[in-house]
């Protein structure tokens, strides 16, 4: 039996598991139509506990989401049995906050207030939130310019072809990497971050709620990275 392609709720397990296809029947738009869209309703059976469960795999040309920092057309998946709320709730929205020691109060607040809003599914406030707590973190370390790199680390020219450092969050973001405070990789990561703040700024648009869970985590390990990780106490050990 073929696999679906996502985790989906068990009744009988309680939680998210992989499902097995027992049977598919498909529709959709044809070629000639406007507006494009397709539908899948499996029959499936729970890989851990062989329960039976009804899935609905719905797209459309509205069902998108950011997936390493670029917009990709998903699939969306209803189960029936339906997943309880109260479970949704502690499943996707549970955010358990921190508190960073070393960091600056400011630091904290906005954090703080990320959480919050995440947990209140004040998505826009969120994603935005996001974009300006990193803006934050450089103007907190003095940061106001810094040099912008491609993907494989190589120093980008501006219009004029000059290599130079820019003031944009971009360069300002690269120069965390340049002052030892975070790895490239976080660098390329916070980039994505900022342009998906951008979008929820500018044009309302934010990711599902899964990628902005991910977003929190990676923010919250920068932080840890460039406040708490040089004050350890393992460094203060002989």
């Amino acid at each position: 039996m073929k696999d679906l392609n996502e985790q989906v709720y068990c009744s009988n397990c309680k939680g998210k598991r992989n499902h097995k296809i027992i049977s598919t029947y498909s529709e959709g738009a044809s070629v000639q139509d406007d507006y494009h869209w397709h539908a899948e309703y499996h029959i499936v059976k729970c890989a851990g506990c062989n329960k039976i469960a009804f899935v609905v795999q719905y797209g459309d040309e509205d069902t998108w989401d950011y997936i390493d920092g670029e917009r990709e057309w998903v699939d969306l998946f209803t189960v029936y049995p339906e997943e309880p709320e109260e479970d949704k709730r502690l499943d996707i929205h549970q955010v358990e906050k921190k508190y960073f020691k070393h960091a600056p109060e400011i630091i904290n607040h906005l954090y703080e207030q990320i959480v919050e809003s995440y947990s209140n599914k004040h998505f826009i406030l969120c994603t935005s939130g996001l974009r300006t707590l990193i803006e934050g973190i450089c103007s907190q370390l003095g940061i106001k310019k810094g040099y912008l790199y491609d993907e494989a680390g190589a120093k980008l020219p501006n219009k004029d072809g000059v290599i130079k450092k820019s003031e944009t969050l971009g360069g300002r973001i690269f120069e965390l990497y340049e002052r030892g405070l975070i790895l490239f990789p976080q660098a390329l990561i916070l980039q994505k971050v900022k342009g998906i703040g951008n979008d929820a700024i500018h044009e309302i648009i934010v990711p599902n709620v899964k990628t902005i869970k991910k977003i929190i985590d990676i923010i919250e390990k920068v932080i840890y990275d460039i406040y708490e990780l040089k004050n350890h106490e393992l460094l203060s050990t002989e």
